[in-house]
């Protein structure tokens, strides 16, 4: 459906008709049948229908279309309310047998396959699991991967037989069944009406054996939340987590300050973490996060700009969810043009059947068809208007991404890193990684830029002629075989090019006598004279670091809220 989808808004157009064997399969409900032939209408390509040799293109056709649709519909909604209503007796038996599905994880199935008597109870082995997560989680404070790891180590795995990981540890052991004793048949996700209730009954709360006693449960709430909110503070200072792809295909994510002991804030790849020991890792370097963090930024500052920068939907983007907004509207208006020309004629029967005063039975078979049509319609005309009600909530957010376009180039500098993590995530930006990550320092910062920038000087442009030397010569300890000049020049060249001191070790030769050289001088002095004595020298300045190692960066946004976004710029130009 997706490919279809997206080869249907090809220019020039690969088809203009799509065929169907039979009309439910498009959908079982008009939410779906009508968006899809919508969709393919707006673009100019029609359906054909098979089993009822129909199609789209005449008003017959459309007429026995929406009669198709209106039958699928009522067999899903029949074959639906029989089921929902025998789950909902079901679970409203006292002591309630299982109503179907796998059960809790903890929990397995009582007397399974026997009618009306099928319950659930503790599994003894899965139980056993659940208390010793509470353990290490309560008693020895170990995060949810820490606990995974050691589980393994332990042999214990998953019901499914693979070994547990964090996400499968919180979706577990936290929850409701674990953490309240209790489940919810039509809970947080059943379909509800306009006043919250759900549709098809009441919601249930089917009690289960306790595994964790309510105190236990309370305490393993409060560490994962304490752990949650942990969690959650560390990531909102680094916008690219998630969005950011490593050279492993893996999601990369912030490494918290303090877990750096040179204090730099880095990201770091997702698959350098050993969920299960002894578990290959990757060998993705860390990115250091200002270099890459700002020029992202950058790029996406530039892009905000120009509202037109952010281009218009691509074919890979049509779907059945998108649509003209005008498209939509006049078509409101033609179905509103039919129910008003098909009541026009019900009323006209009727005015004829009283003149020849025909009774009542007469009158409502000979309107019967009408009235059926007319149905159809209405029901059609409120799925459009309801299509069109969504396209209009997306407003909103295509206001709000018009008034960060109105920024200056100044204002979305000086955004937070809080603040452009919600930019980046109304462009739905993601960064992929296309090559390693170039040669950076690690530990301390590099002493001999730190003095330089503290002093801020530029560094001398080249290596020392005779005549400099001389100048200098003076300050400076004897040294054997041009050992102090050698010094002097490395620290010059590290300074001037940027590079860890064993890039220079060819060159300069030993650069740990190098290093303890300017160790000396600049604490003593010595340094500070001496560039005071190359005053006059041609000079560079400091390099600045390229850490960013080549990246793609794309960004995207729903169709819709670019239709309006662009409808609204224009209006304002």
């Amino acid at each position: 459906m997706k490919r279809l989808m997206a080869d249907a808004a090809h220019v020039p157009r690969p088809f203009d008709v799509v065929v169907v064997n039979e009309g439910r399969t498009i959908g079982r409900t008009g939410r779906a049948f009508w968006r899809w032939a919508w969709a393919l209408e707006d673009m100019g390509i029609f359906v054909a229908i098979v089993d009822a040799d129909i199609d789209s293109t005449t008003v017959e056709g459309r007429r026995e279309m929406r009669r198709q649709a209106d039958r699928a519909e009522a067999e899903y909604q029949t074959i639906r309310t029989r089921t929902q209503s025998g789950l909902q007796e079901k679970a409203q038996v006292e002591d309630s047998p299982h109503i179907g599905g796998r059960p809790p994880y903890g929990y397995r199935i009582h007397d399974k396959g026997r009618k009306g008597n099928s319950h659930l109870v503790v599994a003894e082995d899965e139980a056993a699991t659940i208390r010793r997560v509470f353990s290490m989680m309560v008693t020895e404070n170990l995060t949810l991967r820490q606990i995974a790891i050691r589980l393994h180590a332990e042999g214990i795995k998953c019901r499914s037989g693979v070994p547990w990981s964090s996400a499968n540890l919180r979706d577990r052991i936290l929850s409701r069944a674990v953490l309240d004793g209790e489940m919810i048949f039509r809970g947080d996700h059943a379909q509800i009406d306009a006043n919250g209730k759900p549709v098809r009954g009441e919601s249930i709360a089917i009690a289960l054996p306790r595994i964790l006693t309510e105190d236990q449960a309370d305490r393993l709430r409060a560490a994962a939340a304490e752990r949650a909110r942990k969690s959650g503070r560390r990531r909102s200072a680094y916008p690219l987590t998630g969005r950011l792809i490593s050279l492993c295909n893996t999601p990369c994510t912030g490494a918290s300050n303090e877990t750096m002991a040179h204090g730099r804030r880095n990201y770091r790849c997702n698959g350098k973490f050993e969920r299960i020991p002894g578990q290959r890792t990757c060998d993705c370097s860390y990115l250091a996060a200002d270099p890459i963090e700002a020029r992202v930024w950058s790029e996406v500052v530039t892009l905000l700009g120009n509202v037109k920068g952010l281009g218009t939907p691509t074919p890979e983007r049509v779907d059945m969810t998108g649509g003209s907004q005008t498209a939509h509207a006049h078509r409101i208006a033609d179905l509103d043009r039919q129910i008003n020309g098909m009541n026009a004629a019900i009323a006209a029967v009727r005015v004829a059947s009283a003149k020849q005063q025909q009774s009542a039975d007469a009158l409502t078979a000979a309107t019967k068809a009408l009235r059926e049509e007319v149905e159809l319609l209405v029901e059609m005309r409120a799925e459009a208007a309801a299509w069109l009600g969504e396209i209009e909530d997306f407003r909103p957010r295509a206001v709000n991404l018009l008034e960060i376009t109105k920024l200056t180039r100044d204002q979305l500098a000086a955004m937070t890193l809080e603040e452009q993590a919600e930019i980046l995530a109304l462009l739905h930006v993601k960064v992929t990684v296309e090559g390693p990550v170039p040669l950076r320092r690690t530990g301390m910062k590099c002493t001999v830029e730190a003095w330089y920038r503290a002093a801020k000087l530029d560094v001398p442009a080249s290596d020392l002629s005779d005549d400099e030397w001389r100048l200098i010569a003076p300050l400076l300890p004897k040294g054997r075989n041009g050992r102090v000049r050698r010094s002097v020049e490395a620290i010059f060249a590290k300074a001037r090019r940027g590079v860890p001191w064993p890039a220079l070790r060819a060159e300069y030769g030993s650069t740990s006598t190098a290093s303890q050289h300017f160790n000396v001088w600049s604490a003593n002095g010595t340094w500070e004279r001496i560039n005071a004595v190359l005053a006059d020298v041609t000079r560079v300045p400091l390099p600045e670091l390229d850490l960013v190692p080549p990246i793609r960066i794309e960004a995207r946004i729903d169709q819709r809220v670019m239709l309006i976004t662009q409808e609204s710029f224009r209006t304002e130009q």
